[in-house]
């Protein structure tokens, strides 16, 4: 029997069909066959398949994203932040005063930042702000990107995933929904959360993923 409707939305470890029909975007356990992919599915005569889903970021007001400063201006910060179109931090937009037309004395062409999306417009370019002391500065440690459609794997439910990464690891670990991870720690520590969150990249679709990931960091462990 197929589970699922054709051209309907699937998320990775979707239930398709226990009719062993699975084909591209697929992936089979006995004659269940899941989805390996969040994308569109297909079915037809020869059987059920998957055809992924790869986006880019498009902000939404309220998002919370790590950018990187690109250019500073007499009253605005331009930053990207792995959107189409690069957005706009003005300078009344921060928690620490600022002296027009010297805004790279307190962030500069480089500089990592942890901000809000305040304003969206129609063509999807944004404003972004950094009002309040939850929004800061990033020390220029390591960050790793992640496509977007992964994140609910590499957070868990209710936090679980990324909490396990931040324990076994003792890094400290911001994840921007614009699929940007800032991870802070000791080398060692944080080449193992890195390693950690390339896998789920890698494997978001296996059922089993919470599992593999504390066996990953586990030999992680051992051989350092």
């Amino acid at each position: 029997m197929i589970n699922v409707k054709n051209f309907e939305m699937v998320t990775p470890g979707t239930l398709l069909s226990d009719e062993e029909n699975g084909r591209n975007g697929t992936y089979s356990e006995g004659k269940n066959v899941y989805s390996k992919y969040f994308g569109m599915v297909q079915v037809n005569e020869r059987g059920v398949s998957v055809s992924p889903v790869t986006s880019n970021y498009f902000p939404e007001e309220g998002d919370e994203v790590i950018g990187r400063v690109v250019e500073a201006g007499s009253k605005y910060w331009v930053v990207d932040i792995d959107a189409p179109y690069l957005v706009r931090l003005d300078n009344r937009d921060v928690n620490f005063r600022t002296e027009m037309g010297e805004l790279d004395r307190f962030m500069s062409r480089g500089d990592l930042i942890f901000a809000r999306v305040a304003t969206v417009y129609v063509n999807n370019a944004a404003d972004l702000s950094m009002k309040g002391t939850k929004y800061f500065k990033l020390p220029s440690n390591m960050i790793v990107k992640v496509d977007p459609t992964k994140l609910p794997r590499l957070i868990g439910k209710e936090g679980a995933m990324i909490s396990l990464i931040k324990q076994e690891t003792n890094c400290d670990i911001i994840v921007g929904q614009n699929g940007v991870v800032w991870i802070d720690g000791k080398d060692e520590d944080r080449a193992a959360a890195i390693s950690a969150i390339e896998f789920i990249d890698e494997n978001y679709f296996n059922p089993e993923l919470t599992d593999s990931v504390r066996e990953l960091l586990k030999n992680v462990r051992e051989k350092t």
